[in-house]
């Protein structure tokens, strides 16, 4: 799913087995100084951890709620290992 509301956007990205982000924390990623967007939120089974620091390591099956540009999801696809 994702939402666009005037220049933002919203996505839910699934972070899959072989992903390059996995056991890699949101900082190693790098992922908003590369494409601007901010992961706000990870989804782990039952559990949320809203507003995950930069040394929160992804595990799979980790769903991952981002915002920024939609070219900056875009930009940021590769964590559900596509």
């Amino acid at each position: 799913v994702q939402q666009d509301v005037e220049g933002l956007a919203i996505d839910w990205l699934h972070v899959l087995d072989g992903s390059a982000y996995v056991g890699r924390s949101i900082g190693e990623g790098q992922i908003r100084s590369r494409s601007g967007v901010s992961i706000v939120a990870v989804i782990r089974g039952t559990q949320t951890f809203a507003a995950p620091e930069p040394d929160f390591t992804f595990e799979a099956g980790d769903v991952a709620v981002a915002i920024g540009t939609a070219e900056g999801l875009a930009t940021v696809q590769g964590l559900s290992g596509k």
